[in-house]
């Protein structure tokens, strides 16, 4: 699923040194399908150059009078409209009601979702002025997304930076998504636990954590509150994502992570790859040899550790097999009172395309598909089935 297939987007952009990532920007909204058009103030052309834009997007306009009633035409045929990056003065323009140019004009006759991305020198942005403007936009509903910490263009360090690009196309994407999640607490378990042979040793299952990245990705587009708790992954995070993410090692330390935060959990999404067997540690490195007994015994089941489930937790399973599939994950869901169980045949391991059944107790439903469009279905299913 691409919530940004053929909609139209405008994006204004003001005075920032920040300007410079808005070119990537556009080709990653134009990637997924977006229509892009550009509003540049006066100020922002010392940073960024109108052609560099004007090539990259649908349509550059700079001026109130090169098309006919532009602030009127462009509010009814965008989507939405990004502030990127959102400079001191076209904030306080925005909480003062002025519209003095193309874009604080566009501002005034826009009715749909606004979402600003202010970026400036931690001193700018720590003004109590700007401060006092940014609450009085959030209380007439416009979508602030607070700017990183870090180093800044002009020296120094604090907060103002503008986010990683693929924070912004994902504030983007969750803007003109459905909120089926909204609110929603989700935790979501990702890639492969380890159980210790000897210090330097370790059995594992094979993981690439690309299904809990996706399901995290797709919780928060469609309103939901992710956290992650992930194993040994082959993939990292994209970015800085408005997210936690939570490490461990093995099944214990995973189940413990749960189980700290089992009674606020709406949603529980068990997509890791949890070692069915453990064994017993010894301290010191095994020395090489012919042959080697090692003694495994089964290991904690995490699902069925968790008591005192509440009536309106949704459990999400993850089942993998190489026999037996459809069978095998309908005995599993059974067992472990799974509300919706999503079994994948084993081409899912590392790929970004999985394909298997979604279970749920009414029906079942094939697929084969991306993992992303799987998220899609998945919490389709789930929003519609909790009570």
């Amino acid at each position: 699923m691409n919530p940004l297939v053929d909609k139209s987007i405008l994006i204004g952009i003001t005075a920032g040194i920040a300007a410079y990532k808005v070119p990537n920007l556009i080709r990653r909204l134009k990637e997924k399908d977006a229509i892009i058009k550009v509003i540049m103030t006066e100020n922002s052309k010392q940073f960024i150059t109108p052609l560099v834009i004007s090539t990259l997007s649908d349509e550059l306009i700079t001026s109130l009078w090169k098309r006919e009633v532009p602030h009127i035409s462009l509010s009814e045929e965008a989507s939405l409209l990004c502030i990127v990056p959102a400079d001191y003065n076209i904030i306080g323009k925005a909480a003062s009601g002025i519209a003095d140019d193309l874009l604080s004009t566009v501002l005034s006759a826009f009715d749909k979702r606004i979402l600003f991305f202010p970026s400036m020198n931690y001193r700018m942005y720590d003004n109590p002025i700007l401060q006092r403007n940014i609450g009085i936009l959030k209380s007439f509903g416009y979508v602030i997304i607070e700017p990183e910490t870090g180093k800044l263009a002009y020296g120094g360090e604090g907060k103002g930076r503008l986010p990683d690009v693929s924070r912004i196309v994902l504030e983007i994407e969750r803007a003109v998504t459905p909120d089926l999640l909204r609110g929603a607490y989700c935790l979501i378990t990702g890639g492969g636990t380890t159980e210790k042979i000897d210090p330097v040793r370790h059995i594992t299952n094979r993981s690439s954590g690309k299904m809990a990245y996706s399901l995290a990705r797709y919780c928060y587009m469609t309103g939901g509150k992710p956290e992650l708790i992930m194993g040994i992954t082959s993939q990292e995070c994209e970015g800085n994502l408005p997210y936690n993410v939570i490490r461990v090692e093995n099944a214990l330390e995973m189940e413990e992570e749960i189980l700290k935060r089992w009674n606020r959990v709406d949603y529980l999404f068990m997509s890791a790859a949890v070692s069915d067997f453990t064994c017993t540690t010894k301290d010191k490195k095994i020395k090489q040899r012919e042959e080697l007994d090692i003694r495994l015994k089964k290991n904690i089941d995490i699902l069925s550790n968790l008591k005192n489930r509440k009536k309106d937790q949704f459990i999400v399973g993850f089942a993998l097999e190489t026999d037996d599939l459809l069978s095998e994950a309908k005995k599993k869901m059974k067992e472990k009172e799974i509300d919706l169980m999503v079994a994948n045949y084993t081409n899912a391991i590392g790929s970004d395309f999985s394909s298997g059944f979604i279970i749920s107790r009414e029906d079942e439903e094939q697929f084969e598909c991306s993992k992303d469009e799987l998220s899609w279905k998945i919490i389709k299913k789930i929003s519609s089935k909790k009570p």
